[in-house]
């Protein structure tokens, strides 16, 4: 998925037009639109205003993840290790790992509250 594509889903997906976005971040429309169309790159200030106001990761943006983390998680260096340790594991480690967060949970966790798996 290109930078512009994901650009439009992000629209898309808050029903934010290109005008809208235009406005709040002092962007021209055709600007904006050239972005959107792959046509035009934004620079590292544009992206980052577009990843704020958005809430998701430059490197979503950039089609680097394919998943939007949001800025709070991303900022956050504890989640960021984790995350690391979790990639670096094999698959059978990564699923004790899962395993184990869910043991974890369950003694860190009120008796009365009943935790869901996904």
């Amino acid at each position: 998925m290109t930078f512009g594509e994901r650009l439009k889903q992000l629209m898309d997906d808050r029903n934010i037009t290109q005008r809208q976005i235009s406005k709040e971040l002092n962007i021209a429309v055709t600007t904006l639109n050239g972005y959107a169309n792959d046509y035009r790159e934004p620079d590292f200030l544009t992206l980052s205003l577009l990843a704020n106001y958005f809430n998701v990761s430059a490197d979503y943006l950039l089609g680097i993840s394919t998943v939007p983390i949001m800025s709070d998680i991303a900022g956050n260096h504890d989640v960021q290790r984790l995350l690391y340790f979790y990639q670096c594991l094999s698959p059978e480690m990564k699923s004790l790992l899962i395993e184990q967060a869910k043991l974890l949970l369950k003694f860190d966790s009120p008796q009365d509250t009943l935790i869901e798996e996904k």
